[in-house]
This record gives C-alpha cells, sequence and structure tokens, in this order.
C-alpha cells in the first residue's frame, strides 16, 4: 500500500543555492535545475517522524512560510513504513529508494550514508552539534532540546489516595503506586511498541550515567556490569509493580496512542514520558482532573540529572540529487526564529537564546530542568553503545510481563552486550 503523502511548494533563490551547493560539495548531475526565472525547481521527499503532536499537516505548516516566499520546487512529507523512521529508511537505502531528507533521530549506524553539515555557524550552534558528531563530522543538526525523565502525574487520584508530596525516593514511588491502585487507579501508564524500554531507560539512566557518564565505555571494557548496576535495582522494582497489579500485565498490548488516552481520561496515577507529552495535555479539552510533572525517582531520593536528548533533528542523505535544496530547507528549519519557536513550543522543547508563551506546566518542566544537578543522554545512543541497544532493552523490559525475573533480565542484557559490544 503506498504510504500518505502531502505536498507543499518551495524555491530556493539561484544566488543562495549555489553557494549551498559549494558548501555541500553537490555537483552538476544533480536534478535540481533552474527555471526561466532563476531558482531552483525539483521535488524533495522527507520521510518525517510521525506522532501525534507531529502530524504531516504540522509539517506542512512549519515550511509553509518558506514555501510563501519561494515557490517552486515541491517536497513531499513521508510517513514511515515500517514501526519506525529508522526501519523505514533502513528499507529504503537497501531497495534504493532513500528519501533526500530524514526529520528524525536516527541511530549512527546510518551516519555513512549522511551528508557531512558544514563548518558553518548556523550548523554548531544548534543543541547538541557536538555529541552528534561521527568521526569528528556533523550529521545530524537538531531543532531544540528534549527533557525526557519525567513523570506527569493526576493530581486528583493523587489527592483521593491520600498521596501529599510527589516521591522522590524509588521506594516512596513503589509505595505510591500501591495507594493509587488502591484507590481504584492503574499506578503507572505504560503501552507496548517501543514505550516499555523507553519509559524504563528514562527512569533507569539517570541513576546509571548521572554518577558515571562513561558507564557505556566501561561496559564495553567489562568494567562494570547491568547485573550490578542500578538498571538491577530498577528492573526488580518494575517486576514488582507488575507482580502486584500497579502495572496491569496486558498493558504491553496497549498502543503508544492508546496510553495517552488513557492517561487524559483519568484513569491512570503517573505516566513516565518526555516534555513531548505537555503539548498533548494542554490541547486536550475538558480533561478531567489537572496534571502536574516531577523528575523520576532516584534509587535514594536525590535531584536525578536530567535524560536529555535532541528534539526534531534533520540529516540529508548523501544518495540526494539536489543537496543544495535539500541543505537550504534544513537551514530554513534549524536556523529561522520563527520556524525554530514553532518547533520548540510544539513539544515543549527548549534552546539556549529562544522563548515561548508557554503554559504552567511548561514552566513545571522548566523549573525541573533548571532544578537538575545536569543531563545525561542516555545509554541508548551513547557514542560507542550498539545502535540496537534500544530495542534489546525494549524486548527485555517487556518479557518481566511474561514471568522473566528482574536477575534473568539483567543477565539477558550483560549477554547480549558482550555478543553486540563494538558492532
Amino acid at each position: 500500500m503506498d504510504r500518505p503523502t502531502r505536498t507543499v511548494k518551495v524555491a530556493v533563490a539561484a544566488g543562495l543555492a549555489a553557494s549551498l551547493c559549494a558548501l555541500a560539495g553537490c555537483s552538476s548531475s544533480s536534478s535540481t535545475t533552474a527555471s526561466s526565472g532563476g531558482a531552483l525547481t525539483g521535488n524533495v521527499r522527507m520521510l518525517a517522524n510521525i506522532t501525534p503532536v507531529l502530524t504531516k499537516a504540522y509539517y506542512q505548516g512549519l515550511v509553509a512560510p518558506f514555501v510563501k516566499s519561494h515557490p517552486g520546487v515541491t517536497v513531499t512529507i513521508e510517513s514511515p513504513s515500517g514501526t519506525d523512521v529508522q526501519s523505514t529508511l533502513q528499507q529504503e537505502l537497501v531497495s534504493g529508494s532513500a528519501p533526500d531528507i530524514v526529520a528524525s533521530a536516527l541511530d549512527q549506524v546510518v551516519a555513512p550514508q549522511m551528508t557531512d553539515f558544514p563548518d558553518a555557524a548556523w550548523v554548531t550552534s544548534t543543541p547538541l552539534s557536538d555529541a552528534n558528531k561521527v568521526d569528528g563530522k556533523i550529521w545530524q543538526v537538531s531543532t531544540g532540546l528534549q527533557t525526557k525523565s519525567l513523570v506527569y502525574y493526576n493530581e486528583t487520584a493523587f489527592q483521593k489516595a491520600g498521596i501529599t508530596t510527589v516521591p522522590k525516593s524509588l521506594a516512596d514511588f513503589t509505595t505510591d503506586l500501591g495507594k493509587l491502585q488502591a484507590a481504584g487507579y492503574v499506578g503507572l501508564q505504560t503501552a507496548g511498541e517501543w514505550v516499555t524500554g523507553a519509559q524504563f531507560g528514562m527512569m533507569a539512566d539517570p541513576a546509571m550515567q548521572g554518577p558515571d557518564p562513561t558507564w557505556g565505555a566501561e561496559r564495553n571494557a567489562k568494567k562494570v556490569t547491568f547485573a550490578q548496576s542500578a538498571y538491577a535495582t530498577y528492573l526488580k522494582a518494575y517486576a514488582g509493580w507488575i507482580a502486584s497489579g500497579a502495572v496491569p500485565k496486558n498493558s504491553v498490548g496497549e498502543k503508544y496512542q492508546d496510553s495517552i488516552d488513557n492517561f487524559l481520561a483519568g484513569k491512570s496515577g503517573m505516566y513516565v514520558m518526555a516534555s513531548w507529552l505537555t503539548a498533548s495535555v494542554d490541547s486536550a479539552k475538558n480533561l478531567p482532573f489537572k496534571v502536574g510533572v516531577f523528575p523520576t525517582p532516584t534509587v535514594d531520593g536525590s535531584a536525578p540529572k536530567q535524560v536529555s536528548g535532541t528534539a526534531q533533528p534533520y540529516s540529508i542523505l548523501k544518495s540526494s540529487k539536489h543537496q543544495a535544496l535539500d541543505l537550504a530547507l534544513v537551514q530554513y528549519l534549524v536556523s529561522d526564529k520563527a520556524a525554530v519557536t514553532t518547533s520548540l513550543e510544539s513539544e515543549g522543547n527548549s534552546r539556549p537564546g529562544y522563548s515561548y508563551p508557554g503554559t504552567a506546566l511548561d514552566a513545571a518542566v522548566g523549573n525541573i530542568v533548571n532544578a537538575a544537578p545536569g543531563a545525561v543522554t542516555g545509554i541508548s545512543g551513547s557514542p560507542g553503545v550498539n545502535a540496537g541497544f534500544g530495542n534489546e532493552l525494549n524486548t527485555v523490559v517487556q518479557s518481566l510481563y511474561t514471568g522473566q525475573s528482574a536477575d534473568q533480565a539483567a543477565a539477558k542484557l550483560d549477554a547480549w552486550w558482550d555478543a553486540n559490544a563494538g558492532q
């Protein structure tokens, strides 16, 4: 079945395109051609991360000002045909039908397929640009930063359960899950798909990398193990939540959107999710409760570092036949003041030097970020970590729902790492 597409028109002035082409190193074989008016023409395919917030209409609106002032070139927004952008891109690379631009975070394994961005101020000023380097080259530029180690909670549920302060330690979090369950709520809202492992990482990564940001490298050197780490502690806690029913055993059968809908319907007490959930909360109509937010709990109750990641990043495929146009469009998306502000506001993201009118929930997330003793990247996606770790973590955490013990889960992570380190 063909993927649904949305087409918009954009164009680039010939002078700007020529200078960008020189920076990008594109060749005269590009299928981008000059019209009689001197503007570039051609179609750019953008494979985009489509979510409940980042819809096709969102991407169309994001480029609309660029479209209005530069007619003559079409941009086709494409959604993934597989389970996610990464798998779709890999399929399309194999089939020879890769897009021109990817609007999504990608594993570093595909970096050799991407165009190196020029050493220009608009590139190096993007968030975490140094962290995005592979072999000293920037292959992905981002619009903003996302905060990930957050727990959104139902304030009405907390009141009915008799919870007067938000939990800071893992033990208090577990106790409060029981109180919420006794009050008739799902203690912790989760889902299947990618959500299970991602939530676990949002909770456990600060405890792993907060004290030791190089934990992944130390695991590669076999100096540490998952079985003797904070991951083991969180796996045991998580297994206990499932056993007690605070997290229903059928949760992995739910889809991501179902988990959002259930939380917003007031069925659950807490929901671990990144700052992009703020937009869904703020856009919801007639919520039956007020949503609050607090940092994910630590083992000892100390303030956690925040897992942070790049928000709405872009990459350009080397195989694209219109490098100049691709580069101009990406430059607009990550450096135009209005475009960046729109991007940040869409998911409640942040970037130094930018601000926008926020909601009370935006402000609460901002306060958490400001109070955090630092930030970590999260193990999945860290330099030197096998790109498949995120999928393996998801599989292992979901196995807790089918009877695997926490010790077995930790051992499986260690076995996987030993078999895949450095690959």
